[in-house]
């Protein structure tokens, strides 16, 4: 999926930059292109104005090319409550989320409360595990802090699940192509039948 971001910057090279999402995802014939909010250390509100103001510009171009443009809980928006806060500004079907369950647990939120938050928002989960705060180097799945099952109990039996693996950015992280076997049967083995309308 295309990732591109939303906050920071000028108006013009942000919606520049998601179009070019948008317009590779068609491309690619890939059904969204995920976006960071990038809010920036000034206030939320300011972050929130110019955010959705970017959102709006973009969602109905994408909409109609049949691209849906989902805001990840990540940097400035961590949290589900405050991806929903912003969405709801926008207010389209064509905007949606992607829940990175590693950035709403250390915003503190429990998994309930980020899928009733996000409920209204479906895009995607990202799901992944770590030693814990301040330690972020991926582990396999199960093996961290991560509510990962209560996570993925609370979603619908259908619901686009990714492990997300940030390889990259820790080099200590064990290689991943070992892992994928143990992976594909957690997530396999997961509880995703509690709630039907999950995400």
């Amino acid at each position: 999926m295309p990732a591109a971001r939303v906050g920071g910057g000028g108006q013009a090279a942000a919606l520049l930059v998601v179009a070019a999402g948008v317009r590779r995802a068609v491309v690619e014939r890939e059904p969204a292109v995920r976006v960071f909010p990038r809010g920036g250390d000034g206030p939320r509100a300011e972050a929130d104005d110019r955010a959705a103001r970017r959102l709006a510009a973009v969602a109905e171009d994408a909409g109609a090319l049949g691209v849906r443009v989902l805001v990840e809980t990540h940097d400035s928006h961590r949290g589900g409550r405050a991806v929903a806060g912003l969405l709801a500004r926008v207010a389209h079907p064509a905007v949606g989320a992607v829940w990175d369950l590693m950035h709403t647990h250390l915003a503190g939120e429990t998994p309930v409360e980020t899928r009733a938050a996000l409920a209204p928002y479906p895009g995607h989960t990202q799901v992944k595990d770590i030693a814990g705060p301040h330690d972020r180097t991926p582990l396999p799945l199960g093996a961290g802090v991560l509510p990962i099952a209560d996570c993925l109990r609370l979603l619908a039996a259908d619901a686009w699940v990714c492990w997300e693996y940030e390889a990259p950015w820790h080099p200590a992280a064990a290689p991943l192509p070992p892992l994928l076997p143990a992976g594909a049967a957690f997530l396999a083995a997961a509880d995703r039948s509690a709630d039907p309308d999950g995400l």
